[in-house]
Order: C-alpha cells, then structure tokens, then sequence
C-alpha cells in the first residue's frame, strides 16, 4: 500500500498519472502510482480495466479525495 511519505507529499489540486493494477469491484479500483499502490472508489459511470492508464487531481487531504483529471470534460474543474 501507499507509504506515509507518499501520502503526506500529495497536495490539493495536485494532478497524479497512474495505472489500474486491479479491478476489485465495480465501485473499487487498485491503483499504482510508480510502485504507490491506492484503492480508490469510483463514483463515476467511467469503467476501468487493468492495466488502463488513468489521471487524478486531489480534491482534498483529509480525506483524501480524488477527482478523474480530464481537462476536455465539461464538467472537469480545476482546484486550486
């Protein structure tokens, strides 16, 4: 799993580039960021597959809250 260093290094609107390591479920999706392995929850209706590449912006720290980064959606917003 993810390492303290990496956790406390994440900062809000920081956008990250992973890639699915494991479909868990069809909410659940593992995710690697260079060896930092996250599960995160998908409330979207996007389906994910092993090995897809996948973009994310911290919403927030604590929680911690992510956002699928896609600047050409129309209801992408960056945070700042």
């Amino acid at each position: 799993m993810a390492s303290r260093a990496f956790l406390k290094s994440l900062e809000k609107g920081q956008i990250l580039r992973a890639q699915v390591e494991e479909v868990t479920s069809p909410t659940e999706v593992l995710c690697n960021f260079q060896g930092e392995l996250l599960l995160i929850f998908n409330h979207t209706v996007s389906k994910f597959k092993k090995n897809d590449p996948i973009s994310l912006q911290v919403l927030s720290i604590n929680p911690l809250r992510f956002q699928v980064f896609s600047p050409s959606s129309p209801k992408f917003q960056r945070v700042v």
